[in-house]
């Protein structure tokens, strides 16, 4: 059973694990380092709002928050990884739909924004799913220092 609750400090070990490489690191952290140091991961959650730990029958299975909120209006998703052995279940799934309500419910946003690397197919296909739309592209530099487009993706909560 999937459930959610807000992070502590002491998830940020686990956290910092999920990615299995540095491109998901990359994905999910554009300015840490891979390995993820946990303690710049939790002094970032600091600066962010309802970093939320999703967990699979009490095991830390996915994170995220949102951040850069203009209250009333607007947000944007980020920090957004499953664990790797808790992928295909639902997870995801289940963490996109509790960040969006939680920005609706919690936050009374209206509009949720995000970025997802060009590379990134299978988020880019979730994020659709779910009703984001692409409005713009942002030249980035991936863990490679190779050019990539960051796609910028909103939805109307």
């Amino acid at each position: 059973m999937l459930t959610f609750r807000d992070s502590t400090q002491k998830d940020f070990k686990r956290i910092a694990a999920f990615p299995a490489n540095a491109s998901e690191a990359f994905y999910m952290f554009p300015k840490g380092t891979f390995p993820i140091d946990p303690e710049q991961l939790y002094e970032v959650s600091l600066t962010r709002r309802v970093p939320t730990v999703i967990e699979y029958n009490g095991e830390p299975a996915g994170y995220s928050n949102l951040y850069d909120i203009d209250e009333g209006n607007s947000g944007w998703l980020g920090n957004v990884i499953i664990s790797s052995q808790f992928r295909r279940i639902g997870a995801a799934r289940f963490l996109i739909q509790t960040m969006m309500n939680r920005a609706k419910e919690e936050l009374g946003l209206r509009e949720l924004n995000l970025i997802c690397h060009n590379t990134n197919t299978k988020a880019l296909l979730m994020y659709n799913q779910f009703g984001f739309k692409p409005y713009d592209l942002k030249a980035l530099k991936n863990e490679e220092d190779i050019e990539i487009a960051g796609i910028l993706m909103k939805i109307t909560l």
